[in-house]
């Protein structure tokens, strides 16, 4: 099935067996506000390798779908196999390859051919522009390392403990984003925020708070933004 198009960008729906460094994401709450849905889904994919770009629109046909650009195809597989079927806000995510290669990767590989020399009988598959779409994650921006590469801080002021306090978040970071973020690291027991901009997350023993702690602290929530964590006082 395709969809309404965009200009100069050229992304469908259709579940290949192709790997590429783009995704298709499906299935998700329309509703959604649409700079929660970036952060949201940066937050989901940027565990699994570096997020170079996503595009998620609003209008007529293009409601609940995103495209999840990665870097490189390793991150893409790892998001895919990790994340389709998650719950994300209400709804389990459908989470493919898309069906081409995005212009952003063709144009870094020396694959990238201009629309108009495209073979014309060729039916234009959904479409968003890539180069010029409204992103969060943008092809300006430092987009954020893979957990591991995170800075890590050492000028904690409290003694190690179980549970980590986070200060400092954006208004719009909710529990089901910081959920995502930290349940790839062992032991996560709950994510509590007592009101925005603050969060508490309890492990359930002092070794796997740290190393969650030394892993994300510094974690670009945003392009402007970075995780702020600590010992909280057990």
């Amino acid at each position: 099935a395709t969809h309404p198009s965009k200009e100069r960008f050229t992304m469908a729906t259709t579940v290949i067996s192709q790997p590429n460094n783009t995704l298709y994401v499906s299935n998700i709450d329309w509703r959604v506000k649409k700079s929660l849905l970036r952060r949201a889904l940066y937050s989901l994919f940027s565990r699994h390798g570096k997020v170079l770009e996503i595009i998620a629109l609003r209008r007529d046909g293009l409601r609940g779908q995103a495209w999840i650009i990665m870097d490189d195809v390793q991150s893409a597989s790892s998001a895919l196999q990790q994340e389709n079927a998650f719950p994300f806000f209400g709804r389990d995510l459908k989470v493919s390859y898309a069906k081409e290669t995005s212009d952003r990767i063709a144009k870094r590989n020396g694959t990238y051919v201009p629309k108009a020399r495209r073979k014309k009988a060729k039916p234009p598959p959904a479409a968003v522009d890539a180069s010029t779409s409204e992103t969060d994650v943008g092809a300006g921006s430092t987009a954020a390392p893979p957990m591991a590469e995170a800075p890590k801080k050492s000028d904690k002021d409290a003694p190690p403990s179980h549970i980590l306090f986070a200060t400092d978040l954006p208004a719009d970071v909710n529990q089901m984003m910081l959920e995502m973020l930290f349940r790839n690291y062992k032991g996560l027991k709950e994510v509590r925020i007592p009101r925005p901009g603050l969060a508490f997350v309890e492990f359930d023993d002092t070794p796997h708070a740290t190393l969650a702690l030394q892993a994300l602290d510094g974690f670009n929530i945003t392009n402007s933004v970075q995780l702020n964590l600590k010992y909280a006082k057990a």
